[in-house]
């Protein structure tokens, strides 16, 4: 070797060795080891999700292991949810090294991050519970249980190459083929549930389960005798019904008198993505009771007034008046009827770029003496709107509707049925508030329709809200009737009839053929 090497640094491995005997031994069998490791690969926390090292720290694991979708990278968690929710829920007992607790209710603000804390003790379980688990996924409908918990462990585990190469994703479940561990999804119905043995079983928005058929799916899913530390996880914010699980559940955890519950329900938004600008925009778009629910996890009455009087009598114009008679204009109408009891009525509307406007409107008020007659008042006042209007469509609840519908439609008249099933209820209910609230209806004055809004209350159901009287006295047909028209009035804009090009089916250079449908 030249001198000019050892000049500009360089020494060979030899000069490193010790000159005591054991000492270089001991050197070269530590060199030794050290290629091994690299030939064969060491088992570290950075490459083995399975490690060890884990088994009793799950905030290392989910900050080396967990991948947020949202940002691809590992989660960075935040004090508030090692402090609050993690270390405590996953303390073991000195006697017996198992986890203290065997149920957990968690009750949180909307936007808090529930699906995602859910997802990240799905992830764990999956990876450091014990072999053969079973992970069972649940909430108050099959598609909230799919889309959303189950989505972000997915997307968690495809984002980390050392965990997704350890599974088989399918569908509807998960299987860890190193430790027979297997994620599904399951309906909430009780007897598809009977026979489980889930090491841990996550249950979403539990205030969603409102029926006796739901609490038997509870008490068949909750623990299994057969699973040495089984968990129950509920993630939720708060409710209505004060006779509900969840509401018996947040009482029991008040109480503090089940030592195996873990409870955290907070009224505050902990996160620190929830900002106060987020929270005034959503005060402005929700109703006070369903902003206090949702963003300040408390509990509320299953109804609330659907609108306040204030935003109703801001959508009125004082200058509109029912709009004269004109062909030209092209109007939806919606029926709500009823022959004995309630009130019968008759609402018209048109769009007119982005506000719907009431055209005119009429109501009929039956007894169980004299019922009403369809074909004197409502067939004919619809006929009549027909030769004053152009009538697009006239939307109508078939149940007591059906025969007239038929006449109607036998006059040339466009009947389309609306039937009163809870997404149509949901989705025109949601529609009209917006409308309401946004300052996008206009209306004309008129004391009777304004008293059937006061009479109105929204109501809470598990596919959304929805417009109902106060008590059986109470007449709220009108709102039913305009929130039908409005919600088709809303896709389409009715101003103005559309341009029709006429052509000369003689000439065939006139004709594009290929968008024919489109002419």
């Amino acid at each position: 070797m030249s001198k000019r090497m050892f000049s500009k640094g360089y020494r060979p491995p030899s000069s490193y060795h010790s000159k005591d005997y054991e000492k270089r031994m001991a050197q070269l069998a530590n060199l030794k080891k050290g290629r091994e490791k690299k030939i064969l690969g060491e088992k570290t926390p950075e490459n083995d999700p399975f490690h060890n090292v884990y088994k009793n720290d799950i905030i290392r694991y989910l900050e080396e292991q967990f991948y947020l979708p949202e940002t691809k990278k590992p989660i960075v968690l935040e004090e508030w949810q090692k402090r609050k929710i993690l270390v405590p829920l996953f303390e073991t007992d000195p006697a017996t090294g198992l986890r203290k607790y065997n149920l957990a209710l968690i009750g949180l603000p909307k936007k808090n991050g529930k699906s995602t804390l859910a997802a990240m003790i799905v992830n764990y379980f999956m990876f450091q519970d014990d072999d053969h688990g079973e992970i069972i996924l649940t909430a108050n409908s099959r598609d909230q249980s799919s889309w959303i918990i189950f989505d972000k462990v997915v997307k968690s585990f495809q984002m980390n190459p050392l965990q997704h190469s350890h599974l088989k994703i399918s569908q509807e479940a998960i299987e860890n083929k190193t430790t027979g561990t297997v994620i599904r999804i399951v309906a909430p119905n009780y007897r598809t549930a009977a026979g489980s043995n889930a090491s841990l079983t996550v249950f979403d928005e539990l205030w969603g389960f409102e029926l006796d058929a739901a609490r038997k799916f509870w008490d068949e899913l909750t623990l299994s005798p057969a699973r040495k530390q089984p968990l129950a996880l509920v993630v939720t914010y708060a409710g209505y019904d004060q006779e509900s699980l969840l509401y018996e559940l947040y009482k029991k955890g008040l109480c503090k008198r089940d030592k195996k519950m873990f409870f955290l329900w907070s009224y505050k938004n902990l996160a620190s993505w929830v900002t106060k600008k987020y929270l005034a925009t959503q005060r402005h778009r929700l109703r006070q009771n369903t902003y206090l629910r949702l963003h300040e996890n408390r509990w509320m009455s299953s109804k609330d007034a659907f609108i306040d009087l204030e935003s109703w009598d801001k959508c009125i114009d004082e200058n509109h008046t029912p709009m004269l008679p004109d062909t030209n204009l092209n109007v939806i109408v919606g029926v709500d009827v009823s022959t004995k009891g309630d009130s019968t009525a008759v609402v018209v509307c048109i769009r007119r770029e982005n506000k719907v406007i009431l055209v005119c409107h009429r109501k009929w008020q039956p007894t169980k003496k004299v019922p009403i007659d369809l074909e004197a008042t409502v067939e004919k006042y619809i006929m009549d709107l027909a030769k004053d209007y152009n009538v697009v469509k006239v939307l109508y609840d078939p149940y007591q509707f059906h025969r007239s519908a038929k006449t109607l439609s036998n006059e040339g008249i466009i009947m389309v049925e609306f039937p009163q099933t809870p997404d149509h209820l949901t989705a025109m209910s949601q529609n009209i508030y917006d409308l309401i609230k946004g300052g996008n209806l206009v209306i004309y004055k008129d004391k009777e329709f304004r008293s059937h809004v006061q009479n109105s209350l929204a109501t809470q159901t598990s596919r959304g809200w929805r417009i109902v009287k106060k008590s059986t006295n109470n007449k709220i047909d009108l709102v039913i009737a305009l929130a039908m028209a409005a919600l088709d009035a809303t896709k389409i804009d009715t101003s103005r009839r559309p341009n029709i090009r006429v052509i000369d089916i003689n000439d065939d250079d006139d004709i594009d053929w290929k968008n024919w449908d489109n002419l």
